[in-house]
């Protein structure tokens, strides 16, 4: 096993130094199915590289879902597969071809939620307490485990429920009582569009800090804080306006909402529960790593409710007020969902710090993870030291043929 902190950067020029360097005499096509979790990056990014290329590559939308990623792949019925999990001895069966994984992308696993009562209030979870609205022990929004997580950070709330610049949405975590990072985050085509122009913060409409949108799309600003509005606007526009808050929690039944097919983003969310408390079981299906299963789950009736696909997932809690699963973070800053209502939990991290699902506080979290010859990387859920990292994330592969033929190298 390698730390994967010493690969990351060799890996990166490797790739873009294939990129740069290939060239193919005639088109290609490459196919893939599987993990929904990257859907809204890999849409974008094989549109981009068949316009760099006039090679032909697809990825089906949706996926179907890690597990059908493998069996696709492993059954020769498509070129590559998309998983966010490990491939096991009995998925992979007595396949004829080598192959290894390609880690590409990392992310945030949002616990999402919808919750109108709280007024845009960002709730605070520890680990015990998602295990315990999972687990389905926990079933009410005022339940004395979610009142203490709350009580112990600070809230803020966003009182604005549209943002005015499209592409545009922001995300708030209390560093200290006096302190926070706001974390805007802008879809491509936003920060195309913002690019060179200001991102003001004003604090009671008086401006204390302006940023200039560069190259990244997610742009985190530090700031002191007092009991004060501050809004956030991008060119001139309200993307958002945060104040210190003390919302009542409603004594109002809690709706699950879990992926019912065969999923990675299942698997990873299932990670940090398991390190929590190992009636967990790590795998790609909810009602068979839940506590009691399939059973337990049945017995919930309602109050427990199966989605396939990501999309499908995060369309149900933003249609529901008092609901709550787990999803990748961009399908809840997608703008549509984000003016129902829909929001991303802080979670508390090992070192005992409420996070929220940005890409520092991921790049935090999987820099002290390892990597296997395969390409396998394993998360590190005890960095007990580590007050920057958000504890729920996943890594995407591709699973990938390693024999020679000009299909493989696109």
């Amino acid at each position: 096993m390698r730390n994967i902190r010493k690969v990351v950067a060799a890996i990166g020029v490797s790739v873009v130094a294939s990129l740069a360097t290939s060239s193919v005499a005639l088109a290609e096509s490459a196919s893939g199915s599987g993990a929904t979790f990257p859907q809204n990056f890999l849409a974008n990014a094989t549109v981009n590289y068949n316009a760099k290329t006039g090679d032909n590559v697809t990825y089906a939308n949706p996926g179907g879902g890690s597990s059908k990623g493998k069996s696709d792949f492993f059954a020769n019925l498509t070129d590559f597969g998309g998983s966010d999990s490990a491939v096991s001895s009995t998925q992979s069966g007595s396949t004829a071809f080598p192959w290894v994984y390609v880690p590409y992308v990392a992310g945030g696993i949002s616990v999402a939620y919808r919750l109108d009562e709280i007024k845009g209030s960002t709730l605070n979870l520890s680990i015990p307490t998602v295990a315990g609205i999972f687990d389905g022990t926990i079933k009410m929004w005022n339940d004395p485990a979610i009142v203490a997580d709350m009580k112990a950070n600070a809230i803020w709330a966003n009182s604005t429920k549209k943002s005015a610049y499209k592409g545009a949405s922001a995300l708030w975590t209390p560093t200290s009582t006096t302190a926070a990072t706001l974390t805007v985050t802008l879809t491509p085509a936003a920060l195309k569009a913002a690019k060179g122009k200001k991102i003001e913060i004003l604090e009671d409409k008086k401006s204390v800090k302006t940023v200039t949108v560069a190259a990244k799309g997610q742009i985190a600003i530090a700031l002191t804080t007092k009991e004060a509005a501050y809004t956030v606007k991008v060119d001139g526009k309200e993307v958002a306006k945060y104040a210190l808050a003390t919302p009542t929690l409603p004594a109002k039944a809690i709706t699950v909402v879990y992926r019912s097919d065969g999923s990675g983003t299942t698997n990873n969310f299932i990670k940090p529960l398991n390190a929590f408390s190992t009636k967990w079981t790590v795998n790609d299906n909810f009602t068979t790593a839940i506590p009691g299963g399939s059973t337990a789950v049945a017995g919930f009736g309602a109050a427990f409710q199966g989605q396939s696909g990501s999309a499908n997932v995060s369309n149900a809690i933003a249609d529901t007020n008092g609901s709550i699963g787990y999803t990748e973070v961009s399908f809840v800053t997608d703008a549509t969902r984000a003016a129902k209502g829909m929001a991303s939990a802080n979670i508390k991290n090992a070192a005992g710090k409420y996070v929220a699902p940005t890409a520092a506080a991921v790049s935090s979290m999987i820099a002290d993870s390892d990597i296997d010859a395969k390409g396998f990387v394993t998360f590190n859920f005890k960095q007990t030291t580590n007050t920057t990292a958000y504890p729920v994330v996943a890594v995407t592969y591709l699973l990938g043929k390693t024999a020679k033929s000009a299909k493989n190298a696109v």
